[in-house]
């Protein structure tokens, strides 16, 4: 009984195995083009899930086109032998006399297999064009990029077994024509993705990316050297900032591979970007990361020059002419009907794909840039990224999921990491980043730290001198409390790591006081600042615990810091809700609590302190301020090429601030 299922699931296997994977591979096809691009514009919101389904997709589309292509190697390997075998029959059939019936059969069963094999060396190079991927999405991670030496070998072998499998299929194979010109558009596609890969690796970065005055051209194209500023409603229309945005893309390479810009060009640029409304300032750098995003992450360096437009031309030609060449072929071959018609839906699939792929890249940017003089102001209104600020607090991190047992658990299992990253993920929420009245305060906090900088000749921090600029940093925003001092005295000797979470837990005390006392401290615009200050101090909060990476300056201590701030406020607080959390903690006395503290590294007390002194009416302007400084050295000291990651992701505040930064000519 169980023989004979087993015998049953392996001529099932053996029957539909390529099939099914091809089907698979031109469904992830499919959903790659269509989903790929929601990661850069809504990357946050659609969640980790949705994230983690592309990425795996993305996986899977290779291994799914390269088994397949092993698939019909082994069988075609395999053909030969077993039509062999029914030759020999045959022959003993016709030496020892035997029915009609049974020699029909058998050269039935010869040309099923031959014409079965013909219709899978076609379906070989459709896997090549599956490997060559779609136009919206070549790498998933700027890692990906660095390995195109690795992808030119996979493109030489299996174009060899694609190849290999055509030959072995002569001179009986009728179906040659429309095989040669698949394979043909399948090479020219898998090329072309590892040509995206070579120009977006960082080695070849500094060569292709050339600001105006250095280069001739870029390695897509537009030649923005070249172009004239828009002459109709200059000052105010998209043109305007689609054109300032591609003639100041070059500071973003600048930035990631070098050499610095000179005095004069941080001059310039900085001149530039004060002229601006701080909305247009923030649409600018919008479209810089979004060119950013395609240079790195789509093909649209490769398709969109000269040559690439004639590739894609002779790419599509292929495909149309394999479609009819099968069409006049299949009359004179007797094919499975199951056969024909996916035959049919790889065709119809790839010259949709590509008409998809054109649709799509026709609304790039570095498009839209092209067409600048001719296209309507509507094109140019798009999202770009999520607009989304995630957002992480200490108090409900410790008062939700906060359960004994289960960190037990998790300890005994050794999953404790894994514990903790999921505890975040269910604490984490998201907020809309307005891109009026909190965007316009970073930008004049930017300004002011540009022109701060500027006359104390205060430069990018690097290696030792980072903690020397953070001292800067921090004496600047303390600067516009009345009770300063005071305030200095609780974080002078707290490094960066400890001054943010310090201050993050002070932050919600602060706002859980005021709702608590329902006092209308408000005055003016201080309501504004006190959303400022729970957006930029939840967001800082949450890039500690879940973007470490984003936080070059986090110290080595920082793990034990908030493990023991996280311990001492279980054993001192008691979990019931957040607003009696807050008022818990403001209580604390300094001599209550973990009588070893002085070994203990938790900031509670510090916290708790620095609370106290923020008096009331709460100065909620002045810590807008802190918090805009915290995020300026955070954002300063964070790696380029983790900025450079971000835009794939959905886009982080921090990178706008960095970039803002760099055009100020703070931290160049």
């Amino acid at each position: 009984m169980l023989s004979s299922i087993i015998e049953e699931a392996k001529k099932l296997w053996t029957t539909w195995n390529i099939r099914v994977f091809i089907i698979v591979s031109l469904l992830v096809q499919i959903f790659l083009i269509l989903f790929a691009p929601f990661r850069k514009t809504r990357g946050k919101k659609m969640g980790k899930c949705i994230y983690l389904l592309i990425w795996s997709v993305y996986l899977l589309a290779d291994w799914v086109a390269g088994f397949s292509i092993g698939l019909i190697v082994s069988k075609h390997i395999k053909s030969p032998a077993e039509t062999s075998d029914i030759l020999q029959v045959l022959c003993k059939q016709f030496k020892c006399p035997a029915e009609s019936s049974d020699i029909h059969a058998l050269c039935k069963q010869i040309k099923s297999l031959a014409e079965s094999s013909d219709i899978q060396v076609l379906w070989a190079p459709f896997l090549l064009l599956h490997l060559g991927g779609p136009d919206t999405i070549t790498s998933f991670a700027l890692e990906d990029n660095e390995f195109w030496l690795r992808h030119l070998l996979g493109l030489l072998l299996q174009a060899g077994s694609t190849a290999y499998v055509f030959v072995m299929s002569l001179p009986g194979n009728k179906l040659w024509l429309p095989t040669i010109l698949v394979s043909v558009a399948g090479i020219i596609k898998y090329a072309e993705r590892n040509r995206a890969f070579y120009l977006a690796s960082f080695d070849q970065l500094g060569e292709s990316w050339v600001p105006s005055e250095w280069a001739d051209e870029l390695p897509v194209p537009i030649e923005f050297q070249k172009m004239d500023k828009p002459k109709e409603n200059f000052e105010n229309s998209f043109k305007s900032i689609l054109w300032t945005a591609v003639h100041h893309f070059g500071t973003i390479k600048m930035t990631l591979v070098g050499p610095h810009l000179s005095p004069n060009q941080c001059s310039d640029i900085r001149e530039t970007f004060l002229e601006r409304d701080p909305s247009e300032v923030l649409q600018v750098m919008e479209i810089e990361l979004s060119l950013l995003y395609e240079v790195l992450h789509t093909k649209l360096p490769v398709v969109g020059c000269k040559i690439g437009c004639i590739f894609r031309f002779i790419t599509m030609s292929c495909i149309l002419g394999a479609f009819l060449s099968f069409s006049l072929f299949k009359k004179h071959y007797k094919l499975e009907q199951f056969d024909t018609w996916l035959t049919y839906g790889l065709l119809i699939g790839a010259l949709l794909l590509e008409f998809i792929s054109i649709i799509l890249l026709s609304f790039s940017d570095w498009i839209l840039v092209a067409c600048i003089h001719s296209m309507k102001p509507i094109f140019f209104k798009k999202h770009r990224w999520s607009r989304a600020v995630s957002q992480l607090n200490f108090i409900t991190y410790h008062v939700r999921y906060s359960s004994v047992f289960l960190k037990d658990i998790a300890d005994l299992l050794g999953i404790r990491v894994l514990f903790e990253a999921i505890k975040g993920i269910l604490c984490l929420s998201f907020k809309d980043f307005k891109e009026g009245q909190e965007w316009y305060f970073i930008q004049e906090e930017v300004k002011n730290l540009s022109t701060f900088s500027m006359a104390d000749e205060v430069s990018r921090p690097t290696g030792l001198e980072a903690s020397q600029t953070w001292r800067f940093y921090s004496k600047r925003a303390l600067g516009s409390f009345i009770n300063s001092k005071d305030i200095a005295n609780i974080l002078e000797e707290l490094d960066y790591t400890k001054s943010v979470l310090t201050w993050h837990i002070a932050t919600e005390i602060c706002l859980q006081q005021q709702e608590v006392d329902q006092q209308m401290s408000d005055f003016g615009d201080s309501s504004n600042h006190k959303e400022i200050c729970k957006l930029l101090s939840d967001y800082m909060f949450y890039l500690l615990i879940m973007q470490p990476a984003m936080m070059a300056v986090i110290s080595v201590s920082w793990k034990k810091v908030f493990e023991d701030t996280l311990a001492e406020t279980e054993s001192l607080v008691c979990r019931t809700s957040i607003s009696e959390a807050s008022t818990e903690i403001l209580n604390l006395k300094p001599n209550v609590g973990n009588p070893k503290r002085e070994i203990n590294r938790s900031v509670l007390f510090a916290a708790s302190e620095l609370a106290k002194r923020l008096k009331k009416p709460y100065p909620w302007e002045s810590m807008s301020k802190v918090w805009v400084n915290l995020m300026c050295f955070a954002a300063i000291n964070c790696r380029p090429q983790v900025h450079a990651q971000q835009p794939s992701k959905g886009g982080e505040l921090l990178t706008f601030v960095w970039l803002l930064m760099n055009h100020m000519g703070v931290g160049t």
